[in-house]
């Protein structure tokens, strides 16, 4: 029983020290970043292609923000097939994907998610502020008003 019990806590510290080890001693945490969303692309390819979506989101939104001329068609695209990335991503699960695509996949997510919610709230000041989230999915407006501290 006690070896039982063991085994799992050895096998665990064990992953942490090769995982930990594994990583540049000397990396800045933009160069971690970026090593960690480049690894994306070594696993499932939809994660790979969901990285590089939200890197042409972010983009776009910066783009749009800094001409002050937003494109709410293009917006719209981006968002629905993030989305619809995101869902077939989650559908196949962490078993499924294994564990260090499944972390890449939540890292991703993380790292973009809230430079596009902050790009995206300064493109809907600039259309008209609170009035542009009529119409809006409800779950993105619940995360929006996270983000706003709302």
């Amino acid at each position: 029983m006690t070896i039982r019990i063991r085994l799992p806590l050895i096998a665990t510290c064990i992953m942490i020290l090769t995982a930990c080890s594994s990583e540049p001693a000397n990396e800045t945490p933009d160069q971690k970043e970026e090593r960690v969303l480049n690894e994306a692309a070594e696993c499932d390819p939809l994660v790979g292609e969901f990285r590089d979506l939200m890197a042409d989101y972010e983009g776009a939104l910066a783009g749009m923000v800094a001409n002050k001329k937003i494109d709410p068609e293009q917006q719209e695209k981006f968002s629905a097939k993030a989305s619809d990335l995101s869902m077939r991503i989650q559908e196949r699960g962490e078993k499924a994907l294994g564990i260090k695509c499944w972390t890449e996949f939540n890292t991703i997510g993380q790292t973009y998610g809230p430079r596009i919610a902050k790009l995206g709230m300064e493109a809907m000041m600039m259309e008209g502020g609170m009035e542009g989230l009529e119409g809006m999915d409800p779950a993105a407006l619940e995360q929006l008003k996270k983000v706003m501290g709302q």
